[in-house]
């Protein structure tokens, strides 16, 4: 922070894995858009609130976020893209078989955002600061995200293990006053929720990590793999009805799956979100959740 009259706070980050987000013209060329950023941090905010009221889980969110459903209002907190990003590379983002290839930023590409209010929104920015964090080590971007893609390091994620990425997940969830409703460990399930998830919405339910990998495509590899082996009944998420599914409608898989640096190695991390809904408690989910896990290395 400055002592100007607006505050700010850069977030240096590297691409792990190609960034596949859709721009002006998607066909031709990938861009990063700070509107998706934004997209994304509304996202992993609403998976830690647990509001019952839809309404004023909403009003809370256009507080913050800004919006129009409840009252027209702007955001007190604006990001900025330091450099524009685009990109005409095409990327197979089914590694795992001959896929489509889609324009994507290619890996190891770096990017800066700032975070910027005016000095009376200082505490605001602050708690705008630890979403960004908690995103940054759980989310990917883009297309494909919930399946490796569009992975991206902050600068000060500098973690040596699995047991210091535990413990810097931890450290955020507690600055945040949501840790006494999880569990923590420094290896396989290092977050777990202690209780049934009550909303209607999905929330943060637990986080794995996998075997560490010299080079992240491999486990973009694995990912892709997963995908195709463990979701045969697409109760793991499914993007057309299927009639063998056991609810046979499209809908988003509960499984966010990114890639991180620790140490000398890439990891596999997975994170799952549930509402309080059958479709995540059903044995044909849980089975297969198992399974994917096991394939991407996870110790169950």
């Amino acid at each position: 922070m400055n002592h100007s009259a607006i505050c700010k706070r850069s977030y240096d980050m590297e691409l792990i894995t190609p960034l596949a987000m859709h721009g002006a013209n998607p066909k031709q060329q990938a861009e990063f858009r700070i509107a998706s950023w934004r997209g994304v941090l509304r996202y992993w905010w609403r998976t830690l609130q647990e509001e019952n009221n839809n309404e004023t889980l909403l009003k809370k969110e256009e507080t913050l976020f800004g919006g129009t459903m409840i009252n027209k209002q702007k955001s007190p907190v604006a990001f900025v893209l330091e450099k524009k990003m685009v990109s005409a590379k095409k990327e197979n983002v089914l590694p795992h078989k001959q896929g489509t290839a889609v324009p994507a930023i290619p890996s190891g590409c770096s990017v800066t955002i700032t975070m910027q209010a005016r000095n009376r929104h200082e505490q605001l920015v602050h708690t705008y600061d630890l979403y960004v964090q908690y995103m940054l080590h759980l989310a990917g971007m883009g297309q494909r995200a919930r399946r490796g893609f569009g992975a991206m390091q902050w600068a000060e994620h500098q973690w040596e293990s699995v047991a210091q990425f535990s413990h810097s997940l931890q450290q955020i969830l507690q600055q945040l006053r949501v840790s006494d409703a999880f569990t923590f460990s420094h290896e396989g399930c290092v977050v777990k929720r202690k209780r049934d998830v009550k909303t209607s919405y999905p929330v943060l339910s637990a986080v794995w990590v996998g075997k560490g990998e010299k080079s992240p495509q491999s486990i973009l590899v694995k990912f892709g793999k997963a995908s195709h082996e463990a979701n045969g009944r697409g109760d793991l998420g499914c993007v057309s009805q299927k009639k063998w599914a056991s609810f046979p409608k499209k809908w988003a898989s509960p499984l966010w799956c990114t890639v991180r640096k620790m140490g000398d190695l890439y990891y596999p991390i997975i994170t799952e979100v549930k509402a309080n809904d059958e479709r995540y408690t059903n044995k044909n989910y849980e089975r297969q959740r198992d399974e994917f896990l096991k394939i991407v290395g996870v110790k169950l």
